[in-house]
């Protein structure tokens, strides 16, 4: 199933899909301890997880509980284990846990994507990196608890889980990339912490069960295709007492049934601590947008009616404006410009 409003990305990932193994083993040393396949770095003394191969003989790389040790002994020394390579276990049918030691700082591309009787995960409070399309289409998986350390939950990570119903994320998380739980439609209540500050698009579309999303900070700005395929009016949406009017007021979000929760929102980071969102120039009445964030970037005039969404991770955007002020809103980040039509000596 093609995932909406992606087919140009979708592209670019398969094909990336197709090429990158290849590439990977050129550089690659490997072994096999205990029944595992690792990718190792002779130099750093550390090993990856990593798969059979990548094509259908993979399906039996690793079955039943997979239970990564936190050292190995290959070639006459000691290697940490420290990650996950991309695909490392894609298309392992037979897989059913998996649990990764402490020291592991990195899940791979698509690691454990299409695993379909994956019912469980535990992750390390060290993982700070989860690659895109981590867990997708993990049909039998049924929860998830990301760890403080993880900063960004990648694009389509959890993509048609359609088990999947509770999903735990720290207050480390900062970012979740588009299509992060597209399609999860047994997913019934979801916390965002107050730290992040993007929310890609398409990110909870068609969550149909979807029924109490809380919010621990203020509003982001998002686009309706976030939550497309949800009945928002009928989802009860929690949020801080300091910032209820603030909800009833944003976009998209004034649509849910906004519930005082009687805390007060959390402090929001430093700017200095921020995730990159957007970079613009002004030329003449024309803007350029290039947005690098996780969220959308969204324009509007002085007036709150939306001139335009400049998608996240595409390119530049050229967008035409008239002479007047605009305020650009992306994720928590708001900036004000002004474009002047220049005189005519």
């Amino acid at each position: 199933m093609m995932l909406k409003g992606s087919k140009g990305k979708i592209a670019v990932i398969v094909a990336g899909i197709a090429l990158m193994p290849a590439a990977m083993c050129m550089a690659e040393v490997q072994t096999d301890v205990g029944g595992k396949h690792y990718r190792l770095d002779e130099k750093g003394q550390t090993a990856e997880l990593t798969y059979l191969s990548y094509d259908s003989l993979n399906v039996d790389a690793y079955s039943g509980e997979l239970d990564v040790p936190a050292t190995i002994g290959a070639n006459g020394s000691q290697y940490q284990v420290t990650g996950v390579t991309a695909f490392a276990c894609v298309y392992c049918e037979g897989l059913t846990s998996v649990t990764l030691p402490e020291g592991v700082t990195r899940i791979g591309f698509g690691a454990f994507s299409d695993c379909p009787n994956l019912v469980e995960i535990s992750l390390p409070t060290s993982l700070d990196n989860m690659g895109d399309w981590a867990f997708y289409r993990d049909g039998s998986l049924q929860q998830a608890s990301l760890p403080e350390a993880t900063r960004r939950v990648g694009a389509c990570t959890f993509a048609f889980c359609t088990s999947l119903a509770k999903v735990e994320m720290q207050r480390g998380v900062k970012s979740i990339a588009q299509h992060a739980f597209y399609y999860c439609s047994a997913l019934h209540e979801v916390v965002i912490p107050g730290s992040v500050e993007q929310i890609g698009e398409y990110t909870f579309a068609y969550c149909s069960a979807l029924t109490k999303v809380q919010m621990e900070g203020g509003p982001i700005a998002i686009t309706e295709d976030v939550f497309e395929g949800v009945d928002v009016s009928a989802c009860t949406l929690i949020v801080p007492t300091d910032q209820v009017e603030a909800y009833k007021e944003a976009e998209v979000w004034r649509d849910f049934n906004i519930v005082d929760g009687g805390y007060e929102g959390l402090q929001e980071v430093a700017d200095d601590e921020r995730l990159p969102s957007f970079e613009m120039k002004v030329m003449g009445t024309t803007l350029y947008l290039n947005v690098i964030g996780d969220a959308p970037a969204l324009v509007y005039d002085l007036q709150g009616q939306r001139i335009a969404v400049a998608a996240s991770h595409s390119g530049e955007h050229r967008i035409p404006l008239s002479h007047g002020q605009y305020i650009i809103k992306c994720g928590r980040d708001t900036r004000k410009i002004s474009l002047r039509i220049p005189s005519n000596p």
